[in-house]
Formats: C-alpha cells, sequence, structure tokens
C-alpha cells in the first residue's frame, strides 16, 4: 500500500514544528531550560507568540515532541539490536542504559519529561498521540518478554509497560538525588530485578 504524500499545508506545519523544536532546544542548552521563556522561543523562531501556542502549550510539550522525534529517528537501529539480545533483562538492561545515557547529558531536559509524564499518568488522560519515543521500545521489550514466557501473559500489556516506566524512574532518581555517588549499573540491575522478580525474599 503507498503512503500518501503529505499535502503542502501538512509539509509546512512540519517545517514549522521542527523549526520550533530546533529553536527550543538550541536555547535550553544555552541558557537553562528555567531560564527560557516561550515568548523568547517564538521572538528566537521568528514566529508570532500565537502561533507558537497553537502547536504547542508549554516548554514541556516541545521536550516531549523533541524526545519522541530523537527515539523515532534511532527506533530502528535500536529495535534491530533489542531483537537480537536474548532475554527481558538484558533488554532493559540495554535500554535503561541509553535512557540513563540521556539523562546524564541532558538532566533539565529529561527532568521535565518526567515530571510532564507523571502528570499525564496521574490524570489517567495518557493519549495515543502522547505516548513518548520510547514507547515503541518498551512495547517491544513486553512483547518478546510475553512470547519467551518471561513475563505473564494474564497481565495487560499497559500494565506491564507503565511499570517499566516507574522502574525507570526509580532507577534515575538517586542520579538527580545525588549525581556524584550514582552508580548506573547498580541503579539499573536493582531496577530491572525488581521489575522481573518483584519484592519477594
Amino acid at each position: 500500500m503507498d503512503i500518501p504524500t503529505p499535502n503542502r499545508r501538512e509539509r509546512k506545519k512540519e517545517t514549522m514544528i521542527n523549526k520550533i523544536i530546533t529553536t527550543a532546544i538550541e536555547l535550553f542548552h544555552q541558557n537553562g531550560l528555567y531560564a527560557v521563556t516561550m515568548e523568547q522561543i517564538a521572538e528566537d523562531a521568528d514566529i508570532a507568540k500565537g502561533t507558537l501556542y497553537n502547536h504547542f502549550p508549554s516548554k514541556e510539550a516541545i521536550i516531549v515532541a523533541f524526545l519522541k522525534r530523537t527515539f523515532q529517528e534511532r527506533n530502528p537501529e535500536r529495535l534491530t539490536h533489542l531483537r537480537k539480545l536474548p532475554n527481558t533483562r538484558s533488554r532493559m538492561i540495554y535500554v535503561f542504559g541509553l535512557l540513563i545515557e540521556g539523562v546524564q547529558t541532558q538532566k533539565e531536559i529529561f527532568e521535565a519529561f518526567w515530571i510532564y509524564r507523571m502528570k499525564q499518568v496521574i490524570s489517567f488522560r495518557i493519549g495515543e498521540d502522547e505516548r513518548s519515543g520510547l514507547y515503541q521500545l518498551v512495547h517491544e521489550i513486553i512483547r518478546l518478554g510475553q512470547l519467551n514466557g518471561e513475563l505473564r501473559t494474564d497481565l495487560p500489556g499497559d500494565l506491564l509497560e507503565g511499570l517499566f516506566e516507574f522502574a525507570f524512574i526509580e532507577a534515575i532518581k538517586p542520579f538527580y538525588l545525588s549525581p556524584d555517588h550514582f552508580n548506573a549499573n547498580e541503579s539499573i540491575e536493582r531496577c530491572v530485578d525488581l521489575f522481573l522478580n518483584g519484592a519477594k525474599a
């Protein structure tokens, strides 16, 4: 089946979105996320403030779009690697490692992203369009784990995917609390083990 070609309006919209994202991320890196305003993003992108808000209601929404785009660009290669790994543990360790590497290089951006994600979870309003690019990797880990008999099939995938996210948040929390003493491998192993084996003695 042929994939429909975007029309002129869709291409113009996509160009505008990419311009906003690129401008905002550059400003975040230069000045810090919390020092940058939406007005400054609009000014640097050379667009009207209303145009910016039509596409993105907040800085956090821009960050979600940025990370989603980044994951989607890299996911084909990552999925190929993921499928070659022997079990759920090794797949989780691989993805947790990727995420922690990103967090360590873009601390403020990922912090804002996870806070935004948790607000969406608590509000019970996560729509398909709000799922991050990470969702594709997590979904595949759960699917393969259930297929191989490593993960329970009597539990819905959404529940396991949510537990995966919370396990990662616990893995990265020590980095934000005490970055100088953070041991990535130890934190990953502990939280992956908790996800796979629960809290049983």
